[in-house]
């Protein structure tokens, strides 16, 4: 068989050919792997890593699991013990003499060569997966789009693994929006008198890439990673540093103020000064009552007219995005408004104040839920509509 012949007398189309007739699948697979070892463990493996998460409706290969033989005899069609779960994608042959034949099929699970076998193998994928990155990063990113979740789900669900899997995350990010980084480029690309790895969670990278908690990181020019898939949250519970760097979510770090920074505050003062601005604050109060824990100046904003901020002792917004997918009562967390007073949109409301009050309560509900939106946290998104129209309205009848 072709697990059981040299790795240099084998052609690429010798390969393909064996996987089609493995699989019934005939799109060529992303890559593969010809194992042969001795030690710790005598096995001969090939296993392939497909192109498409879903296999086509005539695949043979319904279940996960790869077929194990011993010496050319087919013990199991489909083993789930020889590899760990997050690697499930995976398909092919193992093939180890070192598993009697005498051991019940039921048996095979509970053998010390099959734990050896697991931790060979794995390995193997791993270190595969991590050279396929450098070696290839277009076809990387082919496959990382397609079974990257089964790396984050790896990460989340098996401690022990998290560190090696780590190395083969992907993110887009502030400096590279349309092309895939790993960690290790992003660290690469640190400034000396960075420490920390900034990473924003949202719904999409178009959501990221407006997010009122990028307003800093953009004046300084600090990348920050774009977490945007629906696991993410689940990874981060586990995932807290990553050679030596701990990750720090951009809506909770707290950078030192610039010179630039406290000139631009004291020419917001000047468009709106402390008497007026305090009405405002007192206003987004009043109007969001108990649906914030408080509202205050921001110190941050540029391009933004609030962000909203964790209160001190939270969970986080990891946390809160876990319980939007998790709990079937779920209730918006508290924030903290931070105001941005230089913003037109700040500055408009404060002179609608006492003029059409009430068109100044419909834009701060407004802000607000957009705020939400961008973190993640609103679960109703189409209840602002008829919000939106009255505003639309007001603009257009001026």
């Amino acid at each position: 068989p072709i697990w059981r012949q040299s790795a240099s007398e084998i052609d690429e189309e010798k390969y393909k050919e064996f996987y089609k007739q493995l699989t019934l699948d005939f799109e060529v697979p992303i890559t593969y792997l010809h194992l042969s070892a001795d030690a710790p463990v005598q096995v001969n493996a090939l296993l392939y890593f497909p192109a498409k998460r879903e296999g086509n409706v005539l695949s043979l290969r319904k279940d996960p699991g790869l077929k194990l033989y011993s010496h050319n005899v087919l013990i199991q069609e489909y083993n789930t013990d020889l590899l760990p779960n997050h690697f499930r994608f995976v398909q092919g042959v193992v093939d180890s003499e070192d598993i009697s034949l005498s051991v019940s099929r039921e048996a095979v699970q509970n053998t010390r060569v099959i734990e050896k076998l697991k931790n060979l193998l794995t390995k193997r994928v791993t270190r595969k997966l991590e050279e396929l990155g450098k070696e290839d990063p277009d076809a990387y990113a082919k496959w990382w789009k397609e079974f990257g979740l089964f790396i984050k789900e790896g990460i989340a669900t098996d401690f022990s693994a998290k560190d090696s899997l780590a190395k083969l995350l992907r993110f887009y990010s502030s400096a590279s929006p349309d092309k895939l980084i790993s960690l290790a480029e992003y660290v690469e690309a640190m400034p000396e008198d960075q420490d920390d790895i900034y990473y924003l969670l949202a719904d999409s990278v178009a959501a990221a890439q407006n997010s009122p908690h990028l307003d800093d990181f953009k004046k300084r020019d600090i990348q920050v990673l774009y977490l945007v898939d629906t696991l993410d949250s689940f990874m981060l519970t586990t995932l807290r540093e990553f050679d030596g760097h701990p990750l720090k979510n951009a809506d909770s770090a707290e950078l030192e103020e610039t010179e630039e920074e406290k000139a631009a505050e004291e020419e917001a003062k000047a468009k709106l000064p402390d008497d007026r601005f305090a009405e405002v604050i007192a206003r987004f109060k009043s109007v969001l009552g108990d649906k914030v824990e408080d509202v205050r100046e921001a110190k941050r904003l540029s391009s933004s007219p609030v962000r909203l901020a964790a209160p001190e002792g939270s969970e986080g917004q990891e946390m809160d995005r876990i319980r939007r997918l998790l709990e079937q009562d779920y209730e918006i967390p508290k924030r903290i408004v931070e105001i941005n007073r230089g913003h037109p949109i700040i500055q408009n409301i404060a002179n609608l104040i006492g003029k059409d009050t009430a068109l100044a309560d419909t834009a701060i509900e407004q802000i607000f839920d957009s705020a939400l939106l961008s973190e993640g946290l609103l679960p109703n998104p189409a209840e602002m509509i008829p919000r939106i129209q009255k505003l639309i309205e007001a603009a257009t009848g001026q």
